[in-house]
């Protein structure tokens, strides 16, 4: 009986050789070239349970900026599964390209009744299949925007956690060089007290200086192992073997930009932009998904046994949109894109605060450093030898000499603070226009 209702009405089968296989969309292969090609690092599919080492990572000469940035995007656990969520989407776009089963109901002859068959087919697929694979395509494209920011914030949170370390590291080195001096200058200074030339005060607060630095030391070097550790973390090898060494980062470049410019190209370039557009786009298509379903159109075929032959005949459902016409789901649908809408404009304008901003702290902080660097620095690394060449002609005390050591290392704990708001300030720059930043 089947073939011949099928040969005789074949729109179920018509229907069933229409589902075509839907393409999956943009993959993390997609995104990865797009993260390399923004910023030259890129990532690969790793398992869950698996710690990936690049190419270019080596442990043996400790973990460069850029060897840490690589390590990052292949194990960080939280930007992995995050990118888990473009599977997700592919999915859905699988799922919104399926034709729907044909329904197929039987009554079973008892008594006079006779045997009825019946198949049903929705028919607003055909219309209302187009649009929702439009739909989930957005979503793809959408996802993978997001993820490429995702992944440029962890580069982002990578150099400024390794910029965090190397102040640390500077800090420390400076402390201990500060605690030699602080008893240096006590043990000076009690022997001035034993010859009579100084007092009880100036014994205690040479002293006290000397504590104070031995425990800015202690504070400094658990600053440095918090450092480390949470730049371990970001990497991704919190359990895994971690070098003891960790390459210092050199300064950042801080040549003239053009504040403008960055901002033109990071509207070009952002692609969290990029998905609020898209977000844009996928609202508008949902508007107009939801008044197509308001018709519903659903083709039946019935067979009926009378008295001995069995007969079929095509029939049509039609759902009359008299009272119910989704005004509801238009209406959600009309909000979202408002949303929408005002969201892609809320992220133009954050997106150049963001390039400005940190387009200002990068020029702070390379005018700050440059003083440092070429005013500052020079006269107290010549009142240091000044110093020295007047204590040994008998001019000044000893007590002169490492109090101008004291301002110099002063001078240079200022001078790494500043190079690494240097760093700070570019890794925040390149963040914020969406990409590795070129010379002007």
């Amino acid at each position: 009986m089947m073939p011949f209702i099928f040969r005789r009405f074949p729109f179920p089968l018509i229907a069933l050789s229409l589902t075509a296989c839907t393409p999956p969309g943009a993959g993390l292969h997609d995104v990865a070239d797009d993260l390399e090609q923004r910023t030259g690092q890129r990532f690969a599919e790793t398992r869950a349970d698996e710690t990936a080492w690049p190419a270019n990572v080596s442990l043996a000469d400790g973990l460069s900026d850029d060897e840490l940035v690589s390590l990052a995007l292949w194990n960080n656990a939280a930007f992995r599964a995050t990118l888990a969520d473009l599977g997700l989407s592919r999915a859905d776009l699988v799922q919104a390209g399926m034709l729907p089963n044909p329904t197929f109901s039987m009554l079973v002859p008892w008594g006079a009744k006779p045997l009825e068959l019946t198949i049903r087919y929705p028919l607003e697929i055909f219309w209302l299949r187009p649009q929702r694979v439009e739909l989930a395509k957005l979503d793809v494209e959408q996802t993978a925007q997001r993820l490429v920011q995702t992944g440029l914030d962890l580069i982002r949170d990578v150099r400024l956690a390794h910029a965090e370390l190397t102040l640390a590291k500077e800090r420390l080195q400076l402390a201990q060089s500060t605690v030699t001096l602080s008893h240096n200058i006590a043990e000076l200074t009690q022997a001035r007290l034993r010859a009579g030339d100084a007092s009880e005060l100036e014994v205690t607060n040479a002293q006290v200086d000397a504590l104070q630095a031995q425990e800015q030391q202690s504070r400094l070097q658990h600053d440095c192992e918090i450092a480390n550790e949470r730049l371990r973390h970001l990497v991704g090898l919190s359990l895994e073997q971690w070098p003891n060494v960790i390459s210092t980062e050199a300064s950042a470049n801080g040549e003239k930009l053009e504040s403008e410019k960055l901002v033109a190209e990071a509207l070009l370039a952002r692609p969290d932009l990029r998905a609020a557009e898209i977000n844009v786009q996928a609202a508008g298509e949902r508007i107009g998904l939801a008044r197509a379903e308001v018709f519903n159109f659903t083709a039946s075929l019935n067979a009926k046994q009378v008295n001995g032959p069995l007969l079929a005949g095509p029939g049509l459902d039609v759902t009359l949109p008299i009272v119910n016409q989704n005004q509801g789901g238009i209406a959600q649908a009309q909000a979202r894109f408002d949303k929408a809408a005002r969201q892609y404009v809320a992220t133009r304008q954050r997106i150049a605060l963001d390039v400005r901003e940190a387009h200002a702290r990068l020029q702070q902080a390379s005018e700050s450093l440059k003083q440092w660097q070429q005013t500052i620095l020079p006269p107290l690394r010549a009142a240091i030898q000044d110093a020295e060449n007047a204590y040994a002609a008998g001019n000044v005390t000893y007590l002169f000499v490492l109090e101008t050591q004291r301002r110099w290392l002063d001078a240079q704990l200022k001078t790494a603070q500043a190079a690494a708001d240097l760093r700070r300030a570019r890794a925040e720059l390149e963040r914020s226009v969406g990409q590795s930043l070129k010379p002007a």
